[in-house]
């Protein structure tokens, strides 16, 4: 109960700062359906010419990309939302007097970033009325009940590799390698924009290092082809992997960042 307090305040507090920038909503949502267009028109222009790359898919790149571009917009929130939430509190002042509060490790976590996935849902909910109205694209093949197995695992993991990314921001305040790599290289070197089995052999073996790589191929595979656990089990299974061990390392290390920081008396700065 204690938890729902918490996200709830948070809820309101960063809707009512939001709800002071009218415009940035609106340009966040016109930016996301330029997005989409780009990818469209690069589709009329070079699509044929990756058609082998998506024959296990079963799909042209447009379809391919959007659906790609829109699960990763949503899962990647948690990568890049609890750093740039953390730093946030930092420079408003708010964090220190959040943190001596007796709020628990987890509930802070869920409260930071509570508006972050509302917006992403809100953004999430755009791509599938431009998937359905403007661009009338087909996804009857999809096994939905896999894919939301798939969106979860995936979600789950990219928030505990977020959690890690808030670490260095915790402990000093600027300078994030991480976060420098998730958001260069995690979206290109993962699917996104172009199947994995472009790359030469040493790429892709570096791709195959990455969570987005399983999640962006078994979403792919459960809503175009249809792929059930049979199917599409071994990247679910190292998606089942990644967050046995990222989930509890990620809370607990934040968790001794926090306490190093109260230590050394340096919530207050940023």
């Amino acid at each position: 109960m204690r938890t729902l307090r918490a996200a709830a305040a948070f809820l309101r507090k960063d809707f009512l700062t939001e709800r002071s920038y009218r415009l940035s909503f609106a340009l966040g949502a016109a930016g996301t359906l330029s997005g989409i267009l780009v990818f469209y028109f690069i589709d009329k222009l070079f699509g044929s010419a990756l058609a082998p790359h998506l024959a296990p898919y079963g799909t042209g790149y447009f379809t391919y990309v959007f659906t790609a571009t829109a699960f990763f917009g949503y899962i990647g929130t948690g990568a890049g939302a609890y750093s740039e939430r953390l730093r946030l509190e930092q420079a408003q002042g708010t964090l220190e007097a959040v943190l001596s509060t007796p709020i628990t490790t987890g509930a802070f976590l869920l409260a930071l970033t509570a508006w972050n996935f509302i917006f992403a849902t809100f953004e999430l909910l755009v791509y599938a009325a431009c998937a359905v109205f403007l661009f009338k694209l087909d996804l009857a093949a999809a096994n939905w009940p896999a894919a939301a197995l798939v969106f979860a695992l995936s979600a789950a993991c990219f928030a505990s590799l977020g959690i890690l990314s808030s670490c260095f921001v915790m402990l000093f305040k600027r300078g994030n390698p991480l976060a420098w790599v998730l958001n260069n290289f995690e979206g290109l070197l993962g699917g996104v924009y172009f199947p994995v089995t472009l790359f030469p052999p040493w790429l892709a073996a570096v791709s195959n290092l990455l969570p987005v790589t399983y999640a962006v191929r078994a979403f792919q595979l459960t809503v175009h082809k249809g792929a059930g656990l049979a199917a599409a089990g071994g990247d679910i299974l190292a998606l089942a992997l990644f967050d046995l061990a990222l989930v509890p390392a990620s809370v607990y290390l934040f968790h001794l960042s926090i306490e190093r920081a109260r230590r050394a008396g340096t919530l207050g700065q940023y």
